[in-house]
Order: C-alpha cells, then sequence, then structure tokens
C-alpha cells in the first residue's frame, strides 16, 4: 500500500503529463509566425518541457517521493558523459554557439545535456502502464504525420516553406529525409501495437497505420530511412525470436545480421558514389569532415559549430552534388558528428551509454514473462524489443543523416523506457512528507532558475526569431524601414546571434545609412571572424556604398580577399569579386577571378558569363564565344549572356547567328535595352 501511495504521488502525474506532452509536441509543433520555424522552434519547445520536467524530479525527490536507482556504470558513464560535454564546450572555438546552438538547429550542448536530463527522469520515474501510454502517443503522431505526407506528395502544400530536397514531403518536421526518420523510428512501435491490440479493430487500425508509414517512407524517397525502416523490422523480429535459439545460433544469427548490413551499406555506398546524388555529397563530406577532424580529436569544436570551421576544408567538387551556396552545418553521420562536436573520447562514452542500455533490455528479455499478473507489473517483452529495435534504427539511419528534434526525443523517451523496464521496482518505503522549510526553499530556488534559464534560452530566442520574420515580412511588403526597425529589436533580443546583425547590416545599407550597415556588419564579424560569407556580404555593402563614396571599393576588395583568404575553394566568392571588378572596369581582376571560379566550378553559368565579357572587352572573341556558350548553358535564361554570345557572332561577321543569339535574349527580355541597341546597329548595317 505504501507503494502504491509513492505511485500516485501527484508529482508523478505531472511528470507523465510532461513526457506525454513531449512525445506528442515535438513531431507535431510548427511556428508559422518564427524564421526558424520548424528545428529551432521544436527545440526551444522541448528544452522547456525537459527543464520542467527536471524540476518536477527534483521536487519529488525533495518530498521522498523516491526514484529509481539507475546501475552505478550508466551512472558513471552519465557523469563522465556530461563533465567532457562541459569540458568541450569550455574549450569550443565559440563558446556561444556550442552552448546554445546554431540559430537554424539549436542543437548546442544545452541540448543534448537535456536529452540526457529527460532519459535520466524518465527511466527512473516511468512504470510499465505509463511506458506503455508514452509509447501509444508516440505512435498516434504518426497519424497526422502521414496522412499530410499522403496530402503533399498528391501536391498539397499548404506550409510556406521550400524545400531542396527530390521529395516535396515535408510535414511537420520540415524536410522529407527527416520525415521518412521519424517514421521508421515509429515503424517497429507501431507493427506491436497491431500485434498487440486487443480486438480487431485495434489491430486493423494500427496495421493500416503501420502500411501508410510505409507508403509515406517511400515517398520521402530518403535513403536513410529506407535503411532504418529495413533495420527497425529485422531486429524486431530477431529479439522476438533468438531468445529460443541456442547461445551459438543466436551470435553466428548477430554477426550474420551485422555483416549483411555492413555490406548492404558499402554497396549502397559504392553504387552512390559510382551514380553522383546525395551519397557521393555524403561521402565527399565525410572526408572533409575527417580533414577536420584531427587537429581537435580529443575533445572536438564544439557543439554545432562545423559550419564555422568546413568552408576551410570546402572541397570545391561538392558543389557538383548539393549545389551553390548551400552551407554544411552537419557532417550527415552521427560518428562523424559526435566526434566533431564533442571529440572522440565523448563519442566512445555516448556509444558505451547505448551499449549498456541495451544490454539492460537483452537481459530484461532473458527473462521469462511469468504470466498475466507479471505483465500488469512490468512492461511485455514484445515492447521491450520494439523499444530496442526503434532505437537501433535509428542509429543505423543516422549513419547517413543526422539527429532532429523529434526523432532525438523519441529516441531518449525509448532508451528510459529500456532502462525503467529493467530496474527492480524501488523497495523503499519511505512516507511521502511535506519538505522542512530548506527543501521548501530549495523547490522555490529551482522556480526561480527554470524561470531564468527558459527566458534566457529559449524565450528570447523565441522573440528575436518573431521580430526577425516581421522583418523579412516587412522587407516583402516594401518597406524597409520598418523592416530596419524590426531587426533591431532582434538584435536587442539575440545580439550574440550574427545572422540578425546580417539582416539589419543588409537593410540599413538598403535604405543607404551605410554607417550603420557596416557597423553591424563588424558586430556579426566579430561574433564569427572565421566566416567568410560574412566577408562577402560586408564587401557587398562596400559595394553599394561606392555608388556614392567610391573610395570604398577598395574596401570591398579587402572583403573578398579576406573570405578568399578563409576559404579559397568555394567558387561563388570568386563570381562575386569577379562581378564587382567587371562593373567597375577592373578588366585584370574580373578575368583572374572568372577564371577561378570556372575552374572550381565548372557549372557556374555566371562566373563564365563574367568571364565572356571580359574577353569580349579585351578582342579575344574565340574565348568569348566559348565563354558565352558555356554561360548560356547553365544559364539559359538569361538575357545578358545570350546578348554577349549575339555581339561575339556579329563582331566576327556571323550574322545569322547574331540574329538567332539577340532574337533569344529579347524573347527573354523584350525590353531589354542593350539588346535593342544591338538590334539596331545591326539593322543598321
Amino acid at each position: 500500500m505504501q507503494q502504491r501511495e509513492i505511485v500516485d504521488h501527484p508529482l508523478r502525474k505531472w511528470q507523465e503529463t510532461t513526457w506525454l506532452l513531449l512525445a506528442f509536441l515535438t513531431p507535431l509543433f510548427v511556428n508559422l509566425w518564427v524564421e526558424q520555424q520548424f528545428e529551432a522552434s521544436k527545440i526551444w519547445l522541448l528544452r522547456t518541457l525537459i527543464w520542467l520536467l527536471v524540476l518536477l524530479w527534483f521536487a519529488g525527490w525533495m518530498t521522498n517521493s523516491r526514484p529509481k536507482s539507475l546501475p552505478q556504470p550508466i551512472k558513471t558513464v552519465i557523469v563522465i558523459l556530461i563533465l567532457i560535454l562541459a569540458l568541450s564546450t569550455a574549450l569550443s572555438t565559440n563558446h556561444f554557439i556550442a552552448i546554445f546552438g546554431t540559430l537554424d538547429r539549436a542543437n548546442g550542448a544545452l541540448t543534448h545535456i537535456s536529452y540526457v536530463l529527460l532519459f535520466i527522469c524518465v527511466a527512473t520515474q516511468i512504470d510499465a502502464t505509463s511506458s506503455r501510454r508514452l509509447i501509444q502517443v508516440a505512435i498516434l503522431t504518426a497519424v497526422p504525420i502521414s496522412l499530410f505526407g499522403l496530402a503533399q506528395a498528391a501536391g498539397w502544400q499548404p506550409l510556406p516553406v521550400f524545400t531542396d530536397a527530390r521529395s516535396n514531403i515535408t510535414t511537420t518536421l520540415g524536410r522529407a529525409n527527416f520525415t521518412g526518420a521519424y517514421l521508421a523510428l515509429l515503424l517497429p512501435l507501431t507493427l506491436t501495437a497491431s500485434r498487440s491490440a486487443t480486438n480487431k479493430l485495434q489491430q486493423l487500425g494500427y496495421g493500416s497505420l503501420f502500411l501508410l508509414e510505409l507508403i509515406v517512407i517511400a515517398f520521402t524517397q530518403a535513403r536513410a530511412a529506407w535503411i532504418a525502416a529495413v533495420v527497425g523490422i529485422g531486429l524486431l523480429w530477431w529479439f522476438q525470436v533468438a531468445l529460443r535459439w541456442p547461445a551459438k545460433v543466436r551470435w553466428l544469427s548477430a554477426l550474420a545480421g551485422v555483416a549483411t548490413l555492413g555490406i548492404t551499406l558499402l554497396l549502397l555506398l559504392q553504387r552512390g558514389i559510382a551514380n553522383g546524388g546525395s551519397i557521393v555529397a555524403r561521402w565527399t563530406i565525410w572526408q572533409a569532415s575527417l580533414r577536420l577532424l584531427w587537429p581537435r580529436l580529443w575533445l572536438g569544436y564544439g557543439a554545432d559549430t562545423l559550419e564555422l570551421h568546413f568552408p576551410s576544408v570546402y572541397p570545391p567538387q561538392l558543389v557538383y552534388y548539393q549545389g551553390r551556396g548551400v552551407v554544411v552545418d552537419r557532417a550527415h553521420n552521427w560518428l562523424l558528428d559526435w566526434s566533431l562536436n564533442y571529440g572522440i573520447v565523448a563519442t566512445l562514452f555516448f556509444i558505451f551509454l547505448i551499449f549498456l542500455v541495451l544490454r539492460l533490455g537483452w537481459r530484461q528479455l532473458a527473462e521469462p514473462e511469468d504470466g498475466v499478473s507479471q505483465q500488469l507489473e512490468a512492461l511485455p517483452h514484445r515492447w521491450v524489443a520494439a523499444c530496442m529495435a526503434a532505437a537501433c534504427a535509428q542509429l543505423v539511419g543516422n549513419l547517413f543523416l543526422f539527429e532532429v528534434a523529434a526523432t532525438a526525443v523519441l529516441f531518449w523517451l525509448l532508451m528510459g523506457i529500456i532502462t525503467a523496464a529493467a530496474l527492480p521496482p524501488n523497495p523503499q518505503t519511505i512516507p511521502l512528507a511535506s519538505p522542512s522549510s530548506i527543501k521548501q526553499l530549495a523547490i522555490v530556488v529551482g522556480i526561480f532558475v527554470l524561470v531564468w534559464a527558459v527566458w534566457q534560452s529559449n524565450l528570447r530566442p523565441l522573440l528575436a526569431d518573431s521580430y526577425s520574420w516581421r522583418g523579412t515580412q516587412a522587407l516583402f511588403q516594401g518597406n524597409p524601414s520598418a523592416a530596419l526597425v524590426a531587426y533591431e529589436t532582434a538584435v536587442h533580443y539575440q545580439p550574440n546571434r550574427a545572422a540578425y546583425h546580417v539582416a539589419m547590416a543588409l537593410t540599413a545599407a538598403q535604405v543607404g545609412n551605410f554607417a550603420q550597415a557596416e557597423a553591424a556588419m563588424g558586430e556579426a564579424i566579430a561574433l564569427r571572424p572565421a566566416n567568410p560569407v560574412l566577408y562577402t556580404q560586408l564587401a557587398a555593402i562596400y559595394a553599394h556604398e561606392a555608388t556614392v563614396t567610391p573610395e570604398k571599393i577598395e574596401l570591398a576588395y579587402g572583403a573578398y580577399e579576406q573570405a578568399i583568404a578563409l576559404a579559397p575553394t568555394i567558387a561563388l566568392t570568386h563570381q562575386q569579386y569577379a562581378d564587382l571588378a567587371l562593373r567597375i572596369g577592373d578588366e585584370a581582376t574580373a578575368l583572374r577571378q572568372a577564371q577561378q571560379a570556372v575552374d572550381l566550378d565548372a557549372t557556374d553559368g555566371m562566373a563564365y558569363g563574367i568571364l565572356g565579357w571580359v574577353q569580349l572587352q579585351s578582342g579575344e572573341l574565340a574565348a568569348a564565344q566559348s565563354a558565352f556558350e558555356q554561360a548560356v548553358k547553365w544559364q539559359p535564361y538569361l538575357a545578358d549572356f545570350h546578348l554577349g554570345l549575339a555581339t561575339v557572332y556579329a563582331q566576327q561577321g556571323e550574322f545569322a547567328a547574331a540574329c538567332q543569339a539577340l532574337q533569344h535574349s529579347l524573347v527573354l527580355d523584350p525590353a531589354y535595352a542593350p539588346a535593342l541597341a544591338l538590334q539596331l546597329q545591326m539593322q543598321e548595317k
């Protein structure tokens, strides 16, 4: 009876409500009134809920509601892991990002430690009944996500989002591969729910949802999700049947499964590298990331800081696989991402923690189930197997992807459920009691700490991003003055976010306030001194200002040179530099930079067009013709490059070809003055 009183402690109800909200809201929450509609918004929300859960755990502990005790090896690994994460953050190259994460991901050390705290709270508090309820809530989130995915696959897109993925399915996760990864994580759970249903209607419902999840995963065209789905279903079957086999057969089947998976992944990787596309992009990113890893092998660069360092090793061929101007902020492999963020030591301890939890789950599966009465007190083995299969599927899928808020929260919830299922009931029978005055004071202090932490870490970023969104909307409506005020307010709430300073700088330059623009860009560069993109944006501001103050051209040149010094293999920087040089008549610089741009990116039509105009002005007609032909091949919808080709043909006396190229230019832009002028000249001849 005493144990029952502890279980029914009111704080336990609040705890269960909180982790149910985490499981339900994280995958479904979308905030359309901020710039970061998906990932960062989810993390601001989930961090708040996790910290509330920790406070409830602490308050329960203060009132003698004792949690279960984690095994000593898991306790030790968690303490060491958190200490290493803290040390890596302290030695990071950018402390703010390492703590809070980047603006669009928000996946810094604070978030990772929050996941570990979520695991501790769930593992030490949840019981079998609550575990089943939590799993069912997670499964039900697949209903709106899957239906939404089908609707988007059919062409319905109500959300104002853009995706460059092969599939236009974004659902409430933000991208097709994120949607596929989340649904793949749910597959073993949904299949187990179908097999555990007590009536035919439930079996039909869960079975239909399982098929729906498979269909949407197929529509996402996300190969990592397909791999995770196969691994999850295969492991679910193996966990449920392998314990009946002799030990030797179990080991042989496990080794055969691992070998089959390894060979399959290698074959997929080899085929993907040969065929191009996303897999060869992953391979290229991995190779460059390994070059970054060695100098900071032991403690990494700090969480979420890859995008600050990747430009220094940017492989120029990557532009052919994932497009021009795409920022690489993840290695797309959880082993590499963890090693780059926190170092190889933290990665090994993280792997060891996963191993300890899965070993607990395996031992639980090895224990006999003693009938109905026991099943009421302990989580049935089939659910433990489903949780283990889903967690392993997540790890395998993330060899080609990375965790997002929805998959990370569910992964750590499942890890907590697996651990809790293997822990014995708490033998303590300490009666519940009102806390002493000191404990009450500690709880009050905890509440104040929670409020302060939520305000600083979650609400201030939310307010800043909402004002940034208002600024963007004002720009779309043609009101840069209002946009500037909104961006200034965003900077007020988040002065350490370079993106808000950049938005303010570019808007200030647009309204002609160049002093404010330069000051804002200076603040952004001070926050991210190794970011080459900021120097190109500063150069653009100087170039704009040069229309009023010509001497600013030298400063623009200097900014481009600094960007190239930081990341010499990014073709887009050379192209923009060449464009500025061409516009001010510096043919030598334009020629040099345009040539460098096309050497790094042979598909850059803009760079070829700039190169063509420089060579045309220098009288190199054959070279200019070749450059313009490449320009119109890669940028066929720009009237200027067709005009350049027409000009070359006209100067070579090939008037038929010149007329044809000129006609293309005027079709694209009938009012294009230079093309009309050339047409008039040719008519006069």
